[in-house]
């Protein structure tokens, strides 16, 4: 059920030492409005290519967020994102906006059809373009991940700034710190069968993840984006 603990894929043994986590949570901001299953209008992809490059990162996350979007346009558009989130400043436009609501909203959908083939749920077939889009969807937690540790935990520490830089910190470690960081939405709807999406029905409440809540939420999204779950 979506709001519980991910399921933990297999141990994955760490690298080299990492800093210790930072005891205090910066104060950053996010867009109030839930970033998922939006009933609005959308630029199709084509003519958001041609948009001035500082517009592009809320029209692609317009496209995620969106109810009314197919599949392939959303896979165009998380792959957009994956680029555009390697800038430390568009990445934090992204999670300002609330695109975790939308990445998260894939993750859990695709974690309940993986848990789901021994309770009877109606939709538990994975289609080889709902794996491209979850693998994509992972890929865009990592990329924001690593942006949002380079902007926020790195300024004035040239030393942690070397850790980041060389690829000390693990990406897992670095996805979990974003989760902590930075509230998102999911699914509080109560349902007999979570394989069924009414996306006018769909009701949806904040979040605030604890650190060990992230880390075992960062580990099944790392074992996702590795091909490993």
């Amino acid at each position: 059920r979506t709001g519980q603990r991910a399921p933990k894929p297999p141990q994955q043994k760490q690298g080299a030492a990492v800093p210790p986590p930072r005891p205090e949570v910066p104060d950053i901001p996010r867009n109030k409005k839930v970033a998922c299953l939006r009933n609005v209008r959308i630029l199709p992809p084509g003519q958001i290519h041609g948009l001035d490059p500082s517009a592009q990162p809320k029209a692609w996350l317009d496209v995620v967020a969106s109810a009314n979007t197919s599949e392939d346009e959303k896979i165009e558009a998380m792959e957009e994102i994956i680029l555009l989130a390697k800038d430390k400043r568009r990445a934090q436009v992204f999670l300002e906006e609330g695109i975790l609501d939308s990445l998260i909203w894939t993750m859990d959908r695709y974690f309940e059809k993986v848990n789901g083939h021994d309770k009877q749920w109606k939709n538990t077939n994975i289609s080889m373009r709902e794996r491209q889009a979850v693998k994509l969807a992972a890929g865009c937690c990592v990329t924001l991940g690593k942006a949002h540790c380079a902007a926020i935990h790195t300024e004035g520490d040239l030393q942690l700034m070397s850790l980041y830089e060389r690829g000390t910190v693990p990406e897992e470690r670095q996805v979990a710190q974003m989760l902590h960081e930075i509230p998102h939405h999911v699914r509080i709807t109560k349902v007999e069968d979570p394989t069924i999406v009414d996306p006018k029905k769909e009701i949806f409440g904040l979040r605030q993840l604890g650190l060990q809540q992230a880390q075992e939420l960062a580990q099944s999204i790392k074992a996702v984006y590795d091909g490993r779950y």
